[in-house]
């Protein structure tokens, strides 16, 4: 990166620290909607359950075993499991 030959520094402003602001930054609530939307987009959709410590000890395990996203372990057993043919 060049440095700036031609600014000079304000006499008593303190140079900003960290990243400058662009203006576009997006609320909680947008960013939240903007993740939503993008799950509807890949056909997805998010959940909150509460299940026993002893279910998510297994689903630990199952997924280091099989070396897999969480997410996607919990989809494809629940795919097994309810949208099997009967």
């Amino acid at each position: 990166m060049s440095k700036d030959e031609v600014t000079i520094e304000l006499p008593g402003v303190p140079k900003r620290r960290g990243r400058p602001p662009t203006g576009q930054a997006m609320s909680s609530a947008e960013r939240k909607a903007a993740q939503r939307q993008r799950l509807l987009d890949e056909g997805k959709a998010s959940l909150t359950v509460n299940v026993s410590l002893e279910v998510i000890e297994a689903l630990r395990k199952h997924v280091q075993f099989k070396d897999e996203d969480q997410g996607d372990a919990v989809d494809r057993i629940l795919r097994s499991y309810l949208l099997r043919k009967r």
